[in-house]
């Protein structure tokens, strides 16, 4: 079996890498120098996959763009094969999430979704700020059940290895927490204090809209601002597929931040 990771330098696809064990494996990767050790490196793009595709059996698909465009003509080489694709849990209302997974339907039955509600790792954007003491962020009540990277993972090589076809799974961390108590936790493993101080909305969407757009900022600020009265759910798949329980955020906050 031959499977193709792509986003092997990022969170989630380089412990894919380490634990397909057994496996020959192939990364797509744009920079050859950040490539794992001991695998076949192809250094490309992932909207044009076409030699990294070639005699492959699977594939971890990771769309790291915040729309859909490009998205046909870029699963177009997987057709036929077995696609984990790290998604999201807004993908049952469409967005981009919604949008690839289509894609992926129109080319192969052998599917599976890995559908995060958020990633652990999406906090590290705060670490300049945590360092100072003060997290300065909107929506500070939100309550998130963030996903620690190696859950997502061992999910991934679970589903790339074995015999699930077409399931949905809802990918989560063990507790729904609020940023201000996530901003708190982090300040423990630094071992020093942090706060959290609520930014303006308006003033988190001028500065999200810079590198994301303003339409998906914008959405981004509306779940946030739901999430304080309607925590993200927290599911029990990591256990039922992973075979152990989700790793909570204080653990993945001591690995990072420590």
């Amino acid at each position: 079996m031959k499977v193709l990771v792509t986003g092997a330098t990022g969170h989630s696809g380089r412990h894919v890498v380490a634990g397909l064990k057994d496996v020959d494996v192939r990364v797509l990767v744009r920079d050859p120098a950040k490539a794992p050790e001991g695998v076949e490196v192809v250094v490309g793009d992932i909207k044009d996959p076409a030699e990294a595709a070639e005699n492959v059996d699977a594939v971890y698909l990771i769309w790291p763009f915040f729309t859909a465009e490009g998205i046909e003509e870029a699963v177009k080489p997987f057709e036929g094969k077995k696609i984990v694709y790290l998604s999201a849990m807004s993908a049952e209302d469409g967005g981009v999430w919604g949008d690839v997974e289509a894609a992926i339907r129109a080319v192969t039955d052998d599917w599976t979704f890995l559908r995060v509600t958020g990633l652990a790792t999406n906090t590290l954007g705060w670490a300049q700020q945590a360092k100072t003491g003060v997290v300065r962020a909107p929506y500070g009540q939100a309550k998130r059940s963030l996903v620690h990277e190696r859950d997502v993972a061992d999910m991934a090589v679970k589903a790339l290895t074995g015999d699930p076809r077409q399931e949905i799974y809802l990918v989560t961390g063990p507790e729904a927490l609020s940023q201000a108590d996530q901003a708190e936790i982090i300040g423990k493993a630094l071992g020093t204090p942090v706060r959290w101080e609520e930014q303006p909305p308006e003033e988190a969407k001028t500065q999200l809209a810079q590198y994301m757009g303003e339409e998906f900022a914008t959405s981004a600020l509306a779940h946030w601002a739901s999430l304080v009265d309607d925590p993200e759910p927290v599911s029990l798949d990591v256990a039922k597929v992973a075979g152990h329980p989700a790793r909570p955020f204080e653990d993945w906050a001591r690995e990072h931040f420590s």
